[in-house]
């Protein structure tokens, strides 16, 4: 019991750890990605002046303490959304390493590991630039597929008397890809020629092909609704707000019909809801599809 225990503190606190630096690299991924800057070289600098940032500086969490968001070279101002990523990437991997401290699935860990730093990035450079890049949704979802090939337990799939556990879950995770991107497709497609201008960006179709291959065909349909529903909700009462308060001044960046709003970051949610807590409510509601296909 007292081995369990220890195990029960010491993983969170690694995990904890292991997400702050991984939300660092996620910073860097999410400034330089979008701009077509190489990830490696050169090392970190600052985004102002181009100076190099020592390593005692650029700690995850106490970097940005430290220099009380000013860079020491320049004092141009740092985001705090630095800060955030780094806290919000860390305690959501000391949650995950917590969780693998009673269920013992490497499988799952990595799985969660992967695909929430995924959807994490995506939600920021989303937010930020309008963009879902390529390397995050397509390699999300190749990373899905290779996961859930090597690791059955990440769609809930149990051994196998004749031992295709592993192709029945990269099978789900495959069917996932595709139904997921497909409809999305479709959805946007029609909308398109209803509205007569483009309505969905390809980055929201092949980043539901990310949540497919993560959360099966099932994930991805609920996704689509879920992301929908969660930008309604946020957004409505902006826009009534903005309509009602400021009726007489259009400012830029003010929602209005037509205006163009990132969908990824709702999607991004709504993947993280259904894959870390709603999937046990959800599954249920797709029972009828197994009982008409057989």
């Amino acid at each position: 019991m007292e081995n369990i225990s220890n195990l029960s503190l010491l993983l969170p606190i690694l995990g904890f750890f292991t997400g702050c630096c991984l939300g660092s690299f996620l910073n860097v991924v999410a400034y330089r990605v979008p701009r077509d800057l190489s990830i490696i070289r050169p090392g970190s600098c600052c985004p102002n002046c181009s100076a190099p940032i020592p390593w005692s500086l650029n700690l995850p969490i106490l970097g940005w303490l430290i220099l009380k968001g000013r860079a020491r070279c320049c004092s141009a101002s740092i985001s705090p959304r630095y800060f955030i990523i780094e806290l919000a990437v860390g305690l959501v991997f000391s949650w995950f390493f917590f969780t693998f401290s009673s269920d013992q699935e490497w499988g799952t860990l990595l799985a969660s590991c992967a695909f929430a730093w995924v959807l994490i990035g995506v939600i920021v450079i989303d937010l930020e630039t309008m963009i879902i890049p390529d390397r995050l949704s397509i390699g999300g979802a190749c990373l899905g597929l290779i996961l859930s090939l090597y690791f059955p337990s990440i769609h809930n799939i149990g051994h196998h008397p004749m031992g295709l556990d592993n192709l029945h879950s990269g099978l789900t995770s495959l069917v996932g890809i595709l139904i997921g991107s497909g409809l999305l497709y479709w959805i946007g497609a029609i909308a398109s020629r209803l509205f007569g201008r483009e309505a969905l960006g390809e980055g929201d179709v092949k980043l539901l092909g990310c949540v497919g291959a993560f959360c099966g065909w099932q994930g991805a349909v609920f996704c689509i609704f879920g992301g929908a529903l969660l930008g309604c909700v946020c957004l409505i009462p902006i826009f009534i707000w903005q309509r009602f308060a400021k009726a007489d001044k259009q400012a830029p960046g003010q929602l209005a019909f037509g205006v163009e709003i990132p969908f990824g970051p709702y999607l991004s949610l709504a993947a993280l809801g259904y894959f870390f807590g709603l999937k046990e409510w959800i599954i249920p509601w797709f029972e009828w599809v197994d009982k008409v296909t057989i």
